[in-house]
């Protein structure tokens, strides 16, 4: 969603979920081509939701999933996405953007780009306070993409498991590109089943049939939501959906959201 709002003109001073107040239309038209494209989850356009304070980033928050809802209509959930930098620093307004989140009914919370495992147990402790029967994703990324980075990860992922929550699911999103998220996804046994990769680093982007042929080899080895992150669009999303479709019954598939 980011991505393509930047694309479409959206300017880099003013944070994206801002949008959702002075741009409904364009944000309305972009899940709407995801779901064309063959989206089965959208994401709100809230991952940017705590660089807003107080009434207006509440007014965003809720907006976001109210055009999420009308472009999902009977064909999508709507996933409620966080962004972990709130996670981290603890943003005092994170619990009040999760609760309009679960007050405006989205299907499932997403908190997305977890860089420790703190953030990872922050996401567990808000979801367990404020919505302990919704579905969460808890997505893990990496940034340098080495060893330790990789461990660090893994580390993320292990807490999410430890939890035994059915309805908690480990996740990956963002990473460094679709070889970086295969490559841990299929790090543990049984493989991580949440995949959003980004189209790369921005000095290394992938085009849309390497994130098809991602979308083939993650069903393969057994990931079932899969989908794009930054610098994924419509398209990327309808090339991946194809390539899942051409190998027989495809899974959930995750709309970009960062």
């Amino acid at each position: 969603m980011g991505s393509t709002l930047r694309a479409r003109g959206w300017t880099r001073d003013e944070p994206t979920v801002l949008a959702n107040l002075l741009a409904p239309a364009l944000v309305e038209e972009i899940h709407g081509s995801h779901v064309q494209a063959g989206a089965r989850v959208l994401s709100t356009n809230t991952f940017t939701a705590l660089m807003l304070g107080g009434a207006r980033c509440h007014e965003a928050v809720s907006e976001g999933v109210r055009i999420a809802r009308r472009s999902a209509g009977t064909r999508c959930r709507v996933a409620g996405t966080v962004a972990a930098f709130g996670l981290a620093v603890d943003d005092p307004q994170l619990a009040d953007v999760v609760r309009i989140l679960v007050d405006e009914g989205v299907d499932l919370l997403l908190f997305e780009t977890c860089n420790k495992p703190r953030d990872a147990a922050r996401a567990l402790d808000l979801r367990q306070e404020l919505a302990p029967d919704l579905p969460a994703v808890v997505c893990a990324s990496t940034t340098t993409g080495d060893r330790d980075d990789h461990v660090r990860v893994r580390r993320i992922v292990s807490l999410l498991r430890d939890t035994s929550d059915p309805q908690v699911e480990p996740g990956l999103n963002c990473c460094r590109g679709p070889s970086d998220t295969l490559r841990l996804g299929l790090a543990d046994t049984p493989p991580v089943r949440w995949v959003k990769p980004s189209t790369g680093v921005p000095t290394d982007r992938v085009d849309d049939g390497v994130m098809a042929a991602f979308a083939r080899a993650a069903y393969k080895h057994g990931m079932r939501f899969i989908g794009g992150c930054c610098g994924t669009t419509a398209e990327t999303l309808a090339a991946m959906g194809a390539a899942l479709a051409a190998g027989g019954p495809h899974p959930a598939r995750a709309d970009g959201g960062a």
